[in-house]
């Protein structure tokens, strides 16, 4: 993602001038190390996995680190971490961590799926082992469905899962309700020690995210803006924004402590988390992701029904405080 958060930063300037002072920026493969002489902190904000989709990159900023280490400096999402997030990688750290995640059975051909489905059964939802974003996901509730697909169709390399359906128990708890009627997924942002609610969607099918959403049909669409159109939202849509913000400005993360365990478990400081929440408040966790995407006002999906400036604000100031703490840590160990 070119210039990826550029505009966060340009935000945060803008609301806390005095935020960014202390903060040096080295772009890999620009030539030269960065000096780290006068640095406490290192904040690594490369994209995931790093090694094995960036070589060069990696290579770099490995070296960064390994100086970064003699110097006794903080890390944050250092790149010997940032291969965490490969979805088998990450499964089995946070089961060995005791995070509450599903297993994922890797495989890299059609015989390697089969024996991955043969241990986790139907139904199964299917991810490329190292793509985020839902990429080439796939859920299939039978044999039929999973044959019928081609294996161009099909992630590979993939990891399969067994499926868990986080609705179960919400028509008892709160029926009537979107939490009853569909598929949930929530997003929090992990910076350091703080986490920060971010969003929930809802969808009719297993796969839940922005683009299979309830909403998504308000999406931009040719240079146009997100609106709700001639007659409004609709009444599910009503409801389902109205949780989603709740949910954002009451800023109660589910699990907080587990949250940072789960980021700590993979080595990351600063990583949204996916999560879905089951009706008993237990919950189970989908992706880490070090390097996630934070929509701009042209891309939002209904950015004043969803308060997209309220948001965006309360992420850069988030960040900036973020950037602050590492300072203060900075100046404390030098002291």
């Amino acid at each position: 993602m070119p210039g990826y958060l550029a505009p966060a930063l340009k935000r945060l300037a803008a609301l806390e001038p005095d935020r960014l002072a202390g903060v040096r920026f080295h772009e890999t493969g620009a030539g030269g190390a960065p000096d780290l002489s006068d640095v406490g902190a290192v904040f690594f904000w490369l994209a995931d996995p790093l090694r094995e989709m960036y070589p060069d990159c990696f290579a770099e900023a490995a070296a960064i680190e390994a100086r970064a280490r003699e110097l006794g400096l903080e890390l944050v999402n250092p790149p010997s971490s940032l291969s965490n997030s490969i979805k088998s990688v990450q499964a089995k750290l946070w089961q060995e961590a005791g995070i509450p995640t599903p297993a994922c059975f890797a495989f890299a051909d059609r015989a390697g799926l089969e024996d991955a489905v043969a241990r986790t059964g139907f139904p199964v939802l299917l991810k490329s082992d190292t793509l985020h974003a839902q990429e080439r996901m796939v859920f299939c509730a039978s044999a039929e469905e999973l044959r019928a697909h081609a294996d161009a169709a099909l992630p590979m390399p993939g990891v399969a899962s067994p499926f868990v359906d986080t609705r179960a128990g919400w028509a008892a708890a709160r029926p009537g309700t979107p939490w009853s009627r569909s598929y949930h997924k929530k997003r929090l942002i992990v910076f350091g020690d703080e986490v920060q609610a971010r969003n929930v969607f809802f969808s009719d099918g297993p796969i839940v995210g922005l683009s299979t959403s309830s909403i998504w049909r308000y999406r931009p669409r040719e240079g146009r803006p997100s609106r709700p159109g001639l007659f409004g939202l609709g009444r599910r849509e009503r409801a389902e924004v109205a949780i989603d913000l709740t949910y954002f400005r009451d800023g109660v993360c589910d699990a907080p402590e587990l949250m940072r365990r789960a980021a700590r478990a993979l080595g990351f400081g600063f990583a949204a988390i996916d999560y879905s929440v089951f009706a008993d408040g237990r919950v189970c966790l989908w992706e880490a992701n070090p390097y996630h995407y934070v929509p701009g006002p042209r891309s939002y999906v209904l950015p004043e029904q969803r308060h997209f400036q309220e948001r965006y604000d309360a992420f850069c100031r988030a960040l900036g405080a973020y950037f602050g703490r590492l300072q203060t840590r900075e100046a404390t160990n030098s002291a």
